[in-house]
């Protein structure tokens, strides 16, 4: 079964609206239409936060739209930059959260909603893991978990202020439980894959800018949009790749100080 993973659209309701160079809208429809193309079996979308940046309902109706017109099932988080309101209202039923399981063709799917009002970093409820945990005894079948911001540091000093802050109580009780396969997450703008033993953390690229990794203070990359295909096999194993497109047009505007 395969798993396309977007994450950090961060749409406009101004189809021209940029971030730092980068047309949002126009960069989202060339990953998606690739990711579809490269996976015309692909058995649902996740797209793991910070869907607009603009904070507009019809950012949010634009989005449902396009995410209908997929005819896949579609699993979105929120991200720091959603207002959990506005996307209730405006998404259509395609957000999940703040603690959701879907299962498909037996996997288990549970999305955690990380983020913390009026902060960029994360934060995960006790209760939400208190169910995660409840769930996971009660449960062995393989499970991914995803969510918006990074449980673990990614070698970025100014990135990893803005991660998960109670992110170890997490990866213990993932170290207890042989069924979790991967912890799956946006946020930071970039690849990342760390193997834990036994299951995988792995960061996506955004559909839009790139954060260069292993940077000191906010800096740009000028790799191109990507997303991540993930495979879930049978057996339990997850494999994944991340995809880019081989050549876009815009380049992001370099500044310092963030956006």
């Amino acid at each position: 079964m395969r798993i396309i993973q977007l994450t950090d659209l961060h749409l406009f309701a101004d189809p021209q609206g940029s971030l730092l160079g980068i047309t949002t809208r126009n960069s989202f429809e060339a990953v998606l239409e690739m990711a579809l193309e490269q996976s015309p079996d692909a058995r649902a979308m996740v797209i793991t936060g910070d869907l607009v940046h603009d904070d507009s309902p019809a950012s949010y109706r634009y989005l449902r739209d396009t995410l209908r017109q997929t005819g896949l099932p579609c699993f979105c988080t929120a991200g720091n930059h959603d207002p959990q309101n506005l996307m209730d209202e405006h998404l259509g039923g395609y957000g999940v959260g703040p603690f959701a399981l879907r299962r498909l063709d037996g996997w288990n799917l549970i999305f955690l909603d990380s983020n913390v009002n009026g902060s960029d970093g994360g934060h995960l409820a006790p209760e939400h893991i208190a169910q995660l945990e409840n769930l996971l005894d009660d449960d062995g079948a393989p499970t991914l978990l995803f969510m918006h911001h990074h449980p673990i540091p990614v070698g970025s000093v100014w990135m990893d202020t803005m991660g998960i802050d109670n992110g170890d109580r997490l990866i213990a009780l993932c170290n207890g439980h042989p069924q979790i396969k991967g912890i799956l997450f946006g946020h930071i703008h970039q690849c990342f894959e760390r193997d834990l033993g036994g299951y995988q953390v792995l960061g996506s690229p955004s559909t839009c800018i790139q954060f260069l990794p292993h940077s000191l203070d906010f800096a740009l990359d000028n790799k191109p949009p990507g997303y991540r295909e993930l495979d879930l096999h049978p057996d339990g194993r997850l494999t994944s790749r991340v995809m880019r497109l081989d050549h876009y047009a815009e380049r992001p505007i370099h500044q310092v100080g963030g956006y």
